[in-house]
């Protein structure tokens, strides 16, 4: 994989036209070292052609509902080498107010990432992320049943949840946890 000074571009895809605009209006402001593109649409609206390193799916994937055509067209896309990332919520008991609240249409597991894996990509990492977290949205599931985290939620998780699970993820070997990632790789 590539280091991050090897990076030749950007391109940012954004189905939602007023979170691009925010995006290219921070862009504006804050440029990126390397030439960047925002782009309204899904990999769909993408010329055919287009062929890409890497591409990124951060908390994406959950919130399109055909997630098999959407993973489908991604490997498509990718040069021989190239990489698929994505990192989804995890576990469908999670799922609760706050996922519909947001539009997510599911949460994963890794079999559920693997039955929706593009053709012609082979896994190359899979693990669970945010060990604690787990614990805490299993709570606003069954008890709390939150549709909208407070500000002060969010600085909890930021500021004390975030930091015990970097100490626990690795603790439990990436087995537990909120969130899924799965790296696919295209071998041709």
């Amino acid at each position: 994989m590539q280091g991050v000074g090897d990076v030749r571009s950007w391109t940012s895809l954004e189905p939602d036209a007023e979170l691009a605009g925010r995006l290219e209006r921070s862009l504006a402001v804050e440029p990126l070292e390397v030439p960047t593109r925002v782009c309204v649409g899904t990999v769909a609206q993408l010329d055919s052609g287009s062929r890409f390193d890497t591409l990124l799916y951060i908390d994406v994937l959950e919130h399109i509902d055909d997630d098999r055509s959407e993973l489908a067209g991604a490997g498509e896309r990718l040069r021989a080498g190239g990489r698929l990332v994505v990192l989804a919520p995890a576990h469908n008991a999670l799922y609760s107010e706050f996922d519909r609240a947001i539009g997510h249409f599911r949460r994963y597991d890794r079999g559920m990432m693997r039955r929706i894996a593009p053709s012609g990509l082979v896994e190359r990492h899979s693990e669970y992320l945010d060990a604690a977290g787990m614990l805490l949205s299993l709570g606003n599931r069954l008890v709390l049943r939150s549709g909208q985290p407070t500000l002060g939620q969010v600085r909890f998780w930021d500021r004390r949840v975030v930091p015990v699970s970097r100490v626990l993820d690795p603790l439990l070997g990436r087995m537990v946890g909120k969130s899924v990632l799965m790296v696919w790789e295209r071998v041709e």
